[in-house]
């Protein structure tokens, strides 16, 4: 990828702080952008926007279409602030999710909702501590996430791997228990979301890319790769005969995903995004996501492999067809090679996942089976 948009690493306020860019975000005006900072000197994040080359960093602790945020944030640390969509605030044990106003009922509504889902399986989750309009107060969970075990060499591989094996059958059995009929009320409350849903969400972030991308020269090439990928996903996510819709997280990756004692059960949180979908879709998210992690040098090549491993074996137990894994998994891969084009600090990796579809050694779960005869289904 020739061009990479002009976020910059860091920034400084008028006080002389230097802030690092940690994530950004592309605005609705070529060459805007919504920044998330960090200081190393100072807990929590900063909010800004990047307008016409100049920053404007929100108030600390502030954001005029987030009312709640004032409130909150002086109980603790601002942990997450994307400028005028979210913020989370922790507080010792508790976690404050601050929203718009008219999106804080539909998050509370699916947190209580998988709450009770999951609650009958194998997976804690946080409770709801209480929630007024554009607030939702949440308890934290005990032990690490996955990403954090990957990501730490004094874990054993043995335990890495045992964590991951548990997730697998865990997740494989909450999707049978999801179903009993018992629970069948709560499961066809959740909102679908279908291939044509993904495909949507897809576009529009694909959309933004190409409009920051626009008349700029050395972005040609890559603005047609992306153009062609988009077209070619579409057709892989609409041609194709769909799975059944299950249960799903909506944006399942391994920093929501926790573990502690081994004879303890996991951990799961974030169901802002949660409702039913196929299979294919959270498991598809999670494969690409650990391959993210591969890339960045957070997971080692073979924790890499036992990760993947698990999600495939899970894929395998739940009957996921193998086109409709792949096609989930290209479209993951070009939403986060957009997003992370954005992000200075890993834009130069952006360019693997914004290659076409099959430009690589073949589809994601093709490549797995291959290399492992044993998870062929």
């Amino acid at each position: 990828m020739s061009w990479q948009p002009p976020v910059p690493p860091a920034v400084a306020d008028t006080e002389g702080t230097q802030w690092l860019v940690r994530r950004a975000w592309p605005e609705i005006t070529a060459g805007d952008y919504t920044m998330e900072l960090v200081a190393p000197e100072r807990a929590g994040v900063r909010a800004a926007h990047l307008r016409a080359g100049k920053v404007e960093l929100l108030p600390d602790g502030g954001d005029r279409r987030l009312p709640a945020l004032a409130q909150v944030a002086p109980l603790g640390d601002v942990v997450v602030h994307r400028a005028h969509k979210r913020a989370v605030v922790r507080a010792g044990d508790r976690y404050f999710k601050i929203f718009r106003p008219r999106q804080s009922d539909e998050a509370a509504d699916r947190h209580a909702r998988m709450n009770a889902l999951l609650r009958a399986g194998d997976f804690l989750t946080p409770d709801v501590v209480s929630y007024t309009t554009g607030c939702l107060i949440l308890t934290g969970l005990p032990g690490r996430s996955l990403f954090e075990l990957g990501n730490d060499p004094a874990i054993g591989d043995v335990v890495f791997e045992k964590a991951w094996q548990k997730w697998s059958r865990g997740w494989v059995r909450q999707q049978s228990l999801a179903r009993a009929p018992a629970y069948r009320p709560t499961l066809e409350a959740l909102a679908p979301r279908t291939a044509a849903v993904e495909l949507e969400n897809l576009q529009r972030i694909v959309n933004l890319w190409l409009l920051h991308a626009q008349n700029i020269p050395a972005a040609q090439a890559q603005r047609d790769a992306v153009q062609a990928a988009v077209g070619q996903i579409a057709q892989q996510l609409l041609r194709t005969e769909p799975d059944p819709l299950v249960w799903s997280h909506g944006d399942l990756h391994d920093k929501q995903i926790f573990a502690q004692d081994p004879g303890a059960p996991l951990g799961l949180l974030d169901f802002d995004e949660a409702g039913r979908a196929e299979a294919a879709a959270d498991l598809a998210n999670l494969a690409v996501h650990l391959e993210l992690r591969l890339r960045q040098g957070r997971l080692t090549a073979g924790r890499y492999r036992t990760a993947r491993r698990e999600v495939i074996a899970a894929a395998g137990e739940l009957r996921v067809t193998p086109a409709r894994f792949d096609a989930y998994a290209n479209a993951t891969r070009l939403r986060l090679g957009c997003l992370y084009s954005f992000r200075p600090r890993w834009a130069p990796l952006a360019r693997e996942f914004l290659r076409q579809p099959g430009d690589d050694d073949g589809p994601l779960l093709a490549r797995s089976c291959t290399a492992d005869p044993d998870l062929l289904w």
